[in-house]
């Protein structure tokens, strides 16, 4: 392959980095400071389930076990695809979130993870196939692989699509 043929994958690998990066980015912004946890109807499923502040669905791993997050363990990709919903000190419950079932533990890289009735929360960035979600009310992370969830603001994860 010669110079001219190699310029173009690159330059499209770059933008994709780049793109990713900003994303990530943005996403470290919203998440600096105490979190907060709240609850939104959600029209696709009929039902109230967890977001983050900005309204952006909060997804549970149900291969994460009392409490600990494992998606870094279980794939080193994970991280990047399903981020750490982080805080900065204790999280805080928004309107129709329940106080008592909040709490935090380590996630990938060292952040500290909350938890939502023992069950490490995350945000859904997705794959090239299905995106992620990009705007309030998206959920297409529901039922990923059939591992992944979103949860009741009783903290019980909604396996229904």
């Amino acid at each position: 392959m010669n110079r001219k043929q190699l310029v173009a994958p690159m330059a499209v690998a770059l933008a994709v980095l780049a793109i990713s990066s900003v994303a990530t980015a943005s996403h470290r912004r919203v998440s600096a400071g105490a979190a907060t946890v709240t609850v939104a109807f959600n029209k696709h499923l009929k039902t109230n389930i967890l977001v983050d502040a900005t309204g952006k669905t909060l997804y549970m791993f149900t291969a994460d076990t009392a409490g600990k997050a494992t998606c870094a363990a279980a794939d080193p990709s994970c991280p990047k695809l399903w981020p750490a919903f982080a805080t900065v000190g204790r999280p805080r419950a928004g309107e129709g979130a329940i106080a008592s079932l909040l709490g935090t533990t380590r996630g990938a890289g060292g952040v500290q993870q909350v938890t939502y009735n023992h069950h490490p929360l995350y945000h859904f960035h997705g794959v090239v196939a299905s995106g992620g979600d990009l705007k309030p009310g998206d959920i297409k992370g529901q039922a990923f692989y059939g591992v992944w969830y979103v949860l009741s603001p009783k903290g019980v994860p909604i396996k229904r699509q």
